[in-house]
């Protein structure tokens, strides 16, 4: 299966919040979004070797060619964030991720996710903090078993919608390069994120508040 679809997907299937296991979090009220970056700084997956190789996709995301529909920006689920016009901040180019974790055969060629490559990936770029390559390297797993259980969902989703289906080959098409290594690159920040070291974590009320809101209001993950 192609791996634009798959990043399709993962835009469209997370739905609202779901309630929490912990009465004392109110899933209905999150918390004021602080970056995740700010809260603990996940490396990015780059050496200057790889840097090197892939220096052509370093800049902004790729304009869209000719013909192809406008970018919409993806509203965040609970409104405008005052700080800025994404709520996570600036998005690395895709473009580049794919080049990583192509040069590094993270990707093979097939569009598989490769553990064994990735543990040797951060063995280069995070070689200087074990605990963070560690929990990395975790949260690699499980964005590993999200992704299977996705491209079960876009597969049965194709297979009932073909609207659907349609979107997808269109989406193809205008397509620069596939962002899937960059959804699973986020992902893996973001599970790092709710497990970070203690020697990494900001251990600040707006941090430890918004991490457990996430932790928490786990999002229902029922197809739209």
């Amino acid at each position: 299966m192609k791996a634009t679809v798959i990043f399709f997907v993962l835009i469209c299937v997370f739905g609202r919040y779901a309630s929490a296991d912990d009465a004392s979090v109110d899933c209905t009220k999150p918390p004021r979004h602080i970056p995740p970056h700010m809260c603990c700084p996940v490396p990015d997956l780059s050496t200057d070797e790889l840097m090197k190789q892939c220096d052509q996709y370093a800049g902004p995301p790729p304009t869209p060619p000719p013909g192809a529909p406008p970018r919409q920006p993806h509203p965040h689920p609970h409104g405008p964030h005052p700080h800025g016009p994404h709520p996570h901040g600036p998005h690395p180019n895709p473009c580049l991720i794919e080049c990583i974790f192509n040069k590094t055969e993270v990707m093979e060629e097939s569009g598989e996710l490769n553990q064994d490559k990735f543990k040797e990936l951060l063995a280069t770029a995070v070689k200087d903090n074990e605990e963070m390559a560690a929990v990395m390297e975790e949260s690699f797993q499980t964005c590993i078993e999200k992704a299977t259980e996705m491209k079960t969902k876009i597969a049965d989703k194709i297979s009932k919608d073909p609207e659907f289906a349609e979107k997808l080959a269109n989406h193809r098409l205008h397509s620069l390069c596939a962002p899937f290594s960059a959804m699973v690159m986020g992902c893996i920040k973001m599970e790092t994120f709710q497990n970070c070291p203690t020697s990494a974590w900001n251990n600040t009320e707006e941090c430890t508040t918004m991490r457990s809101f996430m932790k928490q209001c786990k999002r229902d993950r029922a197809t739209e």
